[in-house]
This record gives C-alpha cells, structure tokens and sequence, in this order.
C-alpha cells in the first residue's frame, strides 16, 4: 500500500514551489497504487470537501508530488468533475527531495510512528488520519513553536481540518512512536 500525500500550498507561493502554510497535512491510503484507483480516490476526495461546504481549488490551488505511475493522470487531479481547471500539478525530478523539502522534513515524525520496514496494509483511511493528527500536533522550531495543525486553522479553519479527518491532539497528549497504534 501507498499512502497518497495532498499538501496545502497558499495560493501564492513565494520564490519557490514550496509548503507555507501546513506540511504533511492530509494523506490517503492506497491499496494498489495505479493511476486509476489516485483519480477515483481524488474525485471522491473532491466529493467529500464539495459536500462539506470546501472547494478543492480553494484549497489545493497547487499540488507538487513525485512521479510515481498513481498520478500519471494528471487531469483527475488538475480538473473538477466537468473537466474545468482547478488547480496545477507540478512533478519533482527523480532523487531530488530538495524540491520539496518541507515534506522530506516531515518524514522521520511519520517513520517515528511506523517504522521502516512496517506494512501499511491494514492501514485504512481513520488509521492514516490517526497517524498524521499526531504527527500535525508536533510543535516544531520551523513553525516558531508551533504546529503544523495550528497554522493551518489560523490560516483556513479547524471546520476543514476536520473534513479533511485531521482532529486537534494537545500538545502533552501527542504519541510520537509505534505505540500509537497500538
């Protein structure tokens, strides 16, 4: 399994293609990893935050991922569902973390709760929220003490952190290790 990464860009980004407001915010669990089963679990996605009251272009002005094969169709993720343009998608060249390096920072919070070499196989969609809650509540020296969760509802709303599946976790009730899932 693959866990899907969307993360939240402000809509205009400064010098760089960068993470500014929450990185590591919201992921999705992917069981086979094809193209086919990214853009249906987008447009349901889509679906979710429409319904919520959210536009995803809104939302996910820019996406920025890597190259794997689930996201070669770039149009279930750059269009609504009548085919209108509502974000862009930009691709990282391949063994270049430096051009996405507030998401590469976040890795070792994740890898802290799942360790390398663990299966993502009985993750479901609330096991990945569970996880990246927990990793989102960490206050961190980049944030000036404060946590990814916290920027992201000063800058949107804790109404879409939660239809994102993201919940508030207090900073002294935060588990950054296996035990988590336990």
């Amino acid at each position: 399994m693959l866990i899907l990464c969307l993360v939240l860009y402000q809509k205009f980004p400064q010098a760089e293609i960068a993470p500014k407001v929450a990185p590591d915010f919201f992921r999705v669990p992917l069981e086979n990893k094809t193209a086919a089963e990214a853009a249906s679990k987008i447009s349901l996605f889509k679906k979710k935050l429409n319904d919520k009251g959210f536009r995803f272009k809104d939302v996910f002005p820019i996406l920025l991922t890597d190259n794997g094969g689930e996201f070669s169709c770039v149009s279930s993720f750059e269009n609504d569902a009548e085919g209108n343009l509502e974000t862009h998608m930009f691709f990282c060249d391949p063994n270049a973390p430096y051009q996405k390096p507030h998401i590469e920072k976040n890795y070792p919070l994740f890898r802290n709760i799942v360790p390398k070499g663990s299966s993502f196989d009985d993750f479901t969609q609330e096991t990945v929220n569970l996880i990246f809650s927990h990793v989102n509540a960490v206050k961190r020296k980049q944030f000036n003490g404060k946590s990814a969760y916290d920027l992201f509802t000063f800058s949107y709303s804790e109404k879409l952190a939660s239809a994102l599946g993201i919940s508030h976790i207090p900073a002294k009730e935060v588990i950054q290790s296996p035990l988590l899932l336990k």
